[in-house]
């Protein structure tokens, strides 16, 4: 009777793991318990991605896609929307390709792609939310001082506003594309880092011609890495 009883227990707790809501691990990809050289591998798929966007995009701007000249697109561009989005799409599947590299698990691997979804999101939405706003000011035609105070409180509002659609709207569509119940993967502190290319944005949009904005800007795709890395290093809990 014990052992029936040991194996039916087994048995429903089975049943009711594949039922219960689907939770990814919440630690940073600096705390992650993959090993050093795991990390590292994901941190070059990572990489390889954000250089592939870069590459495409330089393409498309009339450039080659020798390293030099995808170098020399990297010091001259402005990193504002269609920018931030491809080299998030790049540093999402970048992390995502190393995590499959490094973890055959099953449920890890669908960790990884929630939180794939989750960072796209984080990533597109608020840049999106800083675009459509700078929009909006230039359509009411805001000038001097006064506007420029307007355009700048407007870009921050657009910057907090989107983090927050972004987390709440990637919850909801994750949930339906990976059939979970209501589980809520809330913000943290490393999604703090793609919003460095939001806050430059908008610097951007508010002094087009500042050299020092410009080159700050550099670091953009170096920020958008952070979330590859979260993609790639995420585990079930």
């Amino acid at each position: 009777m014990k052992i029936i009883s040991v194996n039916q227990n087994i048995e429903n707790a089975k049943q009711k793991y594949s039922k219960r809501n689907f939770k990814s691990n919440s630690k940073s990809f600096w705390k992650s318990d993959y090993t050093t050289g795991q990390k590292l591998i994901v941190a070059g798929t990572t990489a390889l991605g954000v250089a592939t966007s870069l590459a495409v995009l330089a393409k498309f701007q009339g450039y080659s896609m020798k390293p030099k000249q995808v170098f020399d697109y990297y010091k001259k561009t402005n990193f504002l929307f269609k920018e931030v989005a491809a080299i998030g799409v790049g540093t999402v599947a970048g992390g995502l390709a190393g995590g499959y590299l490094i973890d055959k698990n099953p449920r890890n691997r669908k960790a990884k792609r929630r939180e794939a979804v989750m960072q796209l999101g984080n990533i597109i939405i608020p840049i999106g939310t800083v675009a459509a706003t700078k929009n909006l000011c230039d359509k009411a035609n805001m000038k001097g001082t006064a506007g420029n105070i307007i355009r700048t409180g407007a870009s921050l509002a657009a910057i907090a506003g989107g983090i927050y659609l972004a987390n709440f709207t990637m919850n909801k569509l994750s949930n339906f594309v990976f059939k979970n119940k209501t589980e809520e993967r809330d913000i943290k502190a490393t999604d703090m880092f793609p919003h460095i290319d939001d806050a430059l944005a908008s610097a951007q949009y508010l002094a087009p011609k500042s050299t020092f904005v410009h080159k700050i800007a550099r670091i953009v795709p170096f920020a958008l890495m952070v979330a590859g890395n979260e993609v790639g290093n995420t585990k079930a809990n």
